[in-house]
């Protein structure tokens, strides 16, 4: 075994016991003598680095553990809790626009057509002036006459909007008649329409009112007929 090689292995694993390491160390003394310094010095390190641990070694390393935790996790914390309230800033200030957007209620007077052949009054009894009078009273309003062969008189709410909804059977078919006290949040859209149904408005001093029909009805005798016979108290 040449010099180079013997000192590779040497240098490799300084406590081999390989045999032909053993022999090439047993014909030349200078192999032999390097190999027990390396030994030696081999020692020294593995001696060098044999440190005792402290007894409370064990406790220090969990408490700096659970200290560097703690700390990341404050510092996600703060992240978290400031994106948090960001975020709940930028909904809150969406929201506080959303709210005070005057709300367009066409839409849902649409619905509301979806069960005019279902919807029933309250009462047995045939719908007359009276008692759509009693129940327009509350929004300051009153018929002279009918407007029509009135089948359905009930209140109900367009988004927040408690409104007199009035079902007509004509020879159009249903027709709805929605009266809505003017608010500001509200948006009363001058034409509506869906695939099944289309509505106009007519404005008045104190309500707007919504009539609806079916998609080809003529909405202006209904409309004529609610201008000329409706009141509202000043």
């Amino acid at each position: 075994m040449d010099e180079l090689e013997f000192r590779r292995r040497i240098y490799a694993d300084p406590e081999t016991t390989d045999s032909d390491v053993i022999a090439a160390a047993k014909a030349d003394e200078n192999k032999r003598k390097f190999w027990n310094e390396q030994k030696q010095f081999d020692k020294q390190l593995k001696q060098a680095v044999k440190v005792d641990v402290p007894e409370d070694l064990k406790h220090k390393l969990i408490w700096q553990q659970s200290a560097n935790e703690f700390a990341s996790y404050q510092k996600r914390s703060r992240w978290y809790v400031a994106m948090a309230a960001s975020i709940a800033f930028t909904v809150g200030i969406g929201f506080t626009m959303w709210y005070h957007q005057p709300v367009s209620i066409g839409g849902q007077a649409l619905a509301h057509m979806q069960y005019a052949e279902t919807e029933r009054a309250h009462t047995l009894l045939p719908v007359d002036l009276e008692q759509v009078n009693a129940k327009l009273a509350s929004f300051g309003g009153s018929f002279t006459d009918m407007i029509g062969d009135v089948e359905v008189v009930n209140y109900c709410h367009l988004s927040t909007v408690r409104s007199l909804h009035l079902i007509v059977d004509t020879p159009q078919g249903k027709m709805s008649v929605f009266i809505v006290p003017e608010r500001g949040d509200v948006r009363v859209p001058a034409e509506f329409e869906d695939k099944q149904y289309h509505g106009e408005s007519i404005k008045m001093h104190h309500a707007n009112i919504m009539v609806v029909g079916n998609k080809d009805a003529d909405l202006t005798e209904m409309k004529k007929a609610i201008t000329d016979r409706i009141h509202f108290s000043a």
